[in-house]
């Protein structure tokens, strides 16, 4: 049903708007775009998308809901390589993007960013459960968040995004809190797969980020990054990595291993805010059940199943899997370090 709009109706109809409606897209709205400009600007109306391929790029500048009811393996909107194709400005955490593939973006023109996602502006909305896939730009494919942006993603896929899968910018100098990730895999992208620049802040936590073209974790220009529970392996770059001196870091509790360029780079001993390894980080192989196939859940027999013991440091990587009562080691589990590889902790 449409949106009431005369008075006497709107009074009728109170109870059911100040739970906020549901509107249905396509059974009542053409488009998403349409359900989202009749949406109310004052109560998070939910957007309910039917199962299906959804051509269109969308502009948020409201709280809403905005789900795909069948799951992200079967909502897609696909931008088409025409542009960005989810941009959101001026929201709170109260404006949700649920379960959708976002795939077709492309801002590779000179300076364009998040082609994806580009939140701009105050725009810090929750992300869960989506699949930001195969889209391109100059950084930041799937996802950036730009100034004073700080959404919360979770249990999201990355992969295949060109300039790398997100990148978080110029967030307050002055402030505490932090664009979230939690419980994401970032597989397969081409460039860094969470880039933190220029005054931006990030916490990364239970993710799992692997074989990406580039650095896992990169960071420069006054960046305030955290980084726990994370595996971290595989990647052509390095593992995390500082670009310059001003960024300062936090880690605990990460398993780096085997990226080509070295574990932990930019270091420098007498610097706190990067002397190199956190505090309960491991580097070992997580022992993947088949990465070949993307499948980034661990073996029951992970040598990370040790750190879930009691006062350790509990799940590592984006998976909750089940552990066996013995702990057996992978082939080659712990990464040795070689001279050359030394030296990369300090170029």
């Amino acid at each position: 049903m449409k949106r009431l709009c005369a008075g006497v109706a709107l009074v009728l109809a109170w109870p059911l708007l100040a739970a906020g409606e549901v509107l249905r897209v396509p059974e009542e709205y053409a488009t998403i775009q349409e359900a989202i400009n009749i949406a109310s600007p004052s109560q998070p109306d939910t957007i309910s998308l039917a199962p299906g391929t959804y051509r269109e790029r969308i502009f948020i500048r409201k709280s809403l809901v905005l789900r795909g009811r069948a799951g992200a393996e079967n909502t897609t909107i696909d931008g088409e390589y025409s542009g960005n194709v989810i941009t959101v400005n001026g929201v709170n955490r109260t404006c949700i993007l649920e379960d959708l593939t976002v795939t077709g973006g492309d801002a590779t023109s000179p300076d364009s960013v998040g082609a994806g996602m580009y939140l701009h502006q105050y725009a810090s909305p929750t992300i869960q459960r989506c699949r930001l896939i195969g889209n391109r730009a100059r950084a930041g494919g799937g996802l950036n968040a730009f100034v004073y942006s700080e959404p919360l993603v979770r249990d999201c896929w990355f992969s295949d995004n060109e300039g790398g899968a997100a990148i978080i910018e110029l967030n307050n100098p002055n402030g505490t809190t932090f664009a979230e990730f939690e419980r994401c895999v970032f597989v397969h992208n081409l460039g860094v797969a969470v880039s933190t620049i220029r005054g931006g802040r990030s916490w990364i936590r239970n993710c799992t980020i692997t074989h990406n073209n580039s650095d896992g974790v990169g960071s420069r220009e006054f960046a305030r990054v955290r980084v726990n529970n994370c595996i971290i392996t595989n990647n052509q770059g390095g593992g995390i990595v500082r670009d310059d001196p001003t960024v300062c870091l936090t880690l605990q509790c990460n398993d780096l291993y085997a990226n080509a360029l070295g574990n932990y780079v930019g270091t420098n001993p007498n610097d706190p805010c990067f002397t190199g390894r956190g505090s309960g980080d491991v580097s070992v192989d997580p022992c993947y059940q088949d990465a070949a196939a993307d499948n980034f859940h661990l073996l029951p027999t992970s040598p990370l199943c040790d750190l879930r013991q009691p006062e350790s440091c509990g799940v590592l990587g984006a998976y909750e899997d089940a552990c066996s009562g013995i702990i057996e080691t992978c082939t080659n589990a712990v990464e040795e370090q070689t001279w050359g590889g030394v030296k990369t902790l300090f170029r």
